[in-house]
């Protein structure tokens, strides 16, 4: 049974303010400083089930004289999880979509991401060292003097610097390594780029495409809502379509067919064996609060300037809340009616009875009360227009026996990813061995509780850049399957959604003309695409020629059964629709108010395909008079963009001439083995 700890439980000591994390919007920037800041060693990392580490100073990428280390590699990984997970503890919706755990960044492929930024950051210290570019001692110290000043712009002192950068979890050796990187890197930017330039002629049109604003009706009409109306296409049709179009089909690339046996990572989860004293150990009574006898004061802040003030009187009531040495604290009761600002609780000694953390919503204020002890007030809680204090006058707490399910799932989960790998690796190893896929298939199956045919999967012919069946358009699965040109060959294991996939090589095509068989369920979809958007556009021209104007174009729609939207503030950028119509801002521009776009508008390549019929109902221009003021900032965007641009198609350049001539060589193998250690030996998040 669930337990009180009213008599039992000391008070929780007192628990700092959390530090609120902002957000780097940049992977780059973000890669930086995650690789300065250390962390907790994934090596060594012991526990239950611990997957055996890669050491510390394998190399798993090497970019011509540098190295990017598997130390390097986890710790990125660590702090990034570590930076989202502090930001994310300080969302009311409690971290929205952030990957809060090693598995999750990778589920993301954001664990490619960061190796690519480290090993992109190798390339630009030896570019920059090949141009003779580097930060001098001095521009060192320039930079950090000009960051760490006090209010009289003064520097702060080296002490003072260096305890700043322990609060932020960081050395100064670190720090100023990452701030000479960062110099170095602007001076190569600088050097690549100097050149750039934008005449005021383009400031002028940008100005009058960012200032130019339409109002719009529209109505938009997709390909796949005419689909039905599609039949499936004779055999006459289909081949003559497909010798009209043959080019359109031939594969430029080689196409492969391959089996795989595919290893659940959910299913791997569940012979995964956990003993009640690994179980024990996981068991924490903080985290199994169940239910709380909690009090409240509530200083409701009424305009953002009393802010501080409000914040202020919260902070000495929480002192007088809680006491100190030689002084006794105030009953919590007694504060809340003398200073609560909740008219249903005051009254009451702010008690808001027994709350069951089953009934608290995301991001209510109360839901920080459970994580205080029995006795403990909070610090000030911001939720709001309020700031809230806690006091926690009782709890219960699941018992281990009611915890024991919840907590087996947790590990299991946590777990799950390197059973899921080991499993892989095994039948890695079978397959390649014996090139029996049959039995590989029935031995995987055994350790996982299946039978053979739910580990066996095969894909139809395929090339880079296919959207595969069960696969997805994937290009680690593409990047492994490539290695394969041998029949029977087996690939190293790759993951796949859900999971793991080893790969064994059925048949290869090189490029050349495809037979109609072989894409047949291409040229079908194809032709009936095309008849599909063909009807939308036709219905478009019939919407066009009902409406005749803008005023018409409501009626017209409705009596076709079609939906207008409407956009008020239409530029070059927006979207229709939540698609992209390129011809839709020329075209407004060319029609006055008050008409038609007289043809039909297609969407992006890229988008689904769908046409649209527009009518301008307002427009207004540019104002060319603040131009001028106007005209120095965007200069400076648009060298600025054109210089990014640049500088990253150099760099691109760099890596590839790197690639082709040796110089620059990844271990995916290791990279993947230092992400499972990762996954597996990280802690939980709290």
């Amino acid at each position: 049974m669930a337990h009180s700890e009213a008599s039992s439980a000391p008070p929780a000591p007192d628990r700092r303010r959390a530090l609120l994390i902002v957000v780097i919007g940049f992977l780059g920037f973000v890669m930086v400083l995650a690789y300065s800041l250390p962390s907790r060693s994934l090596f060594g990392a012991s526990g239950p089930k611990a997957v055996q580490p890669v050491p510390e100073d394998t190399v798993i990428a090497r970019v011509g004289s540098r190295t990017v280390t598997a130390k390097e590699y986890a710790n990125s990984l660590n702090n990034l999880v570590g930076m989202y997970r502090r930001y994310a503890a300080q969302l009311p919706s409690g971290g929205g979509n952030f990957p809060l755990s090693i598995q999750q960044l990778r589920q993301q492929g954001s664990d490619r991401a960061i190796l690519q930024q480290l090993v992109r950051r190798r390339i630009i210290e030896l570019e920059a060292e090949r141009l003779g570019l580097s930060a001098t001692e001095g521009e060192i110290q320039q930079r950090l003097r000009e960051q760490f000043r006090d209010e009289s712009g003064r520097f702060i002192g080296v002490e003072k610097y260096k305890k700043q950068l322990a609060r932020m979890g960081t050395t100064y050796v670190e720090f100023e390594r990452d701030l000479a990187y960062t110099i170095v890197e602007e001076k190569l930017r600088n050097f690549i780029t100097s050149g750039v330039q934008v005449s005021p002629r383009e400031a002028e049109e940008e100005y009058r495409r960012q200032n130019t604003r339409f109002e719009l009706s529209y109505v938009t009409l997709a390909a796949s809502d005419f689909e039905k109306e599609v039949a499936a296409p004779a055999e006459d049709e289909l081949r003559a379509y497909f010798e009209a179009h043959k080019e359109d089909f031939r594969p430029t690339k080689d196409r492969r067919k391959v089996r795989y046996i595919y290893v659940s990572q959910d299913k791997a989860a569940e012979v995964i064996p956990i003993s009640d004293e690994e179980l024990r150990r996981e068991y924490d009574p903080n985290k199994q609060v169940k239910s709380i006898q909690v009090s409240q004061i509530v200083l409701k802040v009424l305009t953002p300037k009393d802010e501080d003030k409000v914040l202020q009187k919260a902070n000495e009531l929480v002192a007088r809340a809680r006491g100190k040495e030689g002084v006794p604290a105030e009953d919590f009761a007694a504060l809340a009616r003398g200073n609560s600002q909740d008219t249903a609780t005051a009254a009451k000694g702010g008690d808001l009875g027994v709350v069951e953390r089953s009934s608290v919503k995301p991001g209510d204020a109360v839901e920080s009360a459970f994580s205080l002890g029995v006795g403990e007030v909070s610090d000030p809680v911001r939720r709001g227009d309020a700031f809230y204090i806690f006091r926690v006058a009782d709890r219960t707490v699941k018992t281990f026996e009611e915890a024991q399910p919840g907590l087996l799932a947790i590990m299991r989960n946590r777990l799950s990813y390197a059973k899921a790998s080991q499993i892989a690796d095994e039948a890695v190893s079978l397959l390649s061995r014996t090139r029996n896929f049959d039995e590989t298939a029935k031995t995987i199956a055994a350790k996982l509780n299946l039978k053979p045919e739910d580990v066996k999967r095969e894909t139809p012919f395929f090339a880079p850049g296919d959207d595969v069946p069960e696969i997805g358009s994937n290009p680690s699965f593409e990047e492994k399957t490539s290695a394969l040109t041998e029949p029977n060959e087996v690939g190293e294991k790759v993951g796949v959604r859900g999971g793991f996939a080893i790969p064994q090589l059925v048949e290869l095509k090189k490029p050349g003309d495809p037979t109609l068989d072989e894409v047949r369920d291409k040229v079908i979809a194809k032709v009936k695409q095309e008849k599909a958007l063909q009807k939308a556009y036709d219905r478009a021209k019939e919407l066009i020629a009902a409406a005749k104007n803008a005023a018409g174009l409501k009626s017209a729609a409705e009596a076709m059964k079609l939906k207008v939207e409407e956009i008020k503030d239409f530029n070059d950028t927006a979207y229709l629709d939540n698609k992209s119509f390129p011809a839709a801002f020329p075209n407004a521009e060319k029609v006055k108010v008050g008409e038609l776009v007289p043809v039909p508008l297609y969407a992006a390549r890229n988008a689904a395909p769908t046409v649209a019929v527009v009518a301008v109902k307002d427009r207004k221009d540019a104002d060319l008079t603040k131009f001028a003021e106007q005209r120095a900032q965007i200069l400076d965007r648009l060298r600025g963009d054109r210089a990014n641009n640049l500088f990253e198609t150099y760099i691109d350049g760099v890596k590839a001439r790197m690639k082709d001539s040796g110089q620059l060589r990844v271990d995916r193998a290791l990279a993947e083995r230092v992400v499972v250690a990762a996954a597996a030996n990280e802690p939980p998040a709290n």
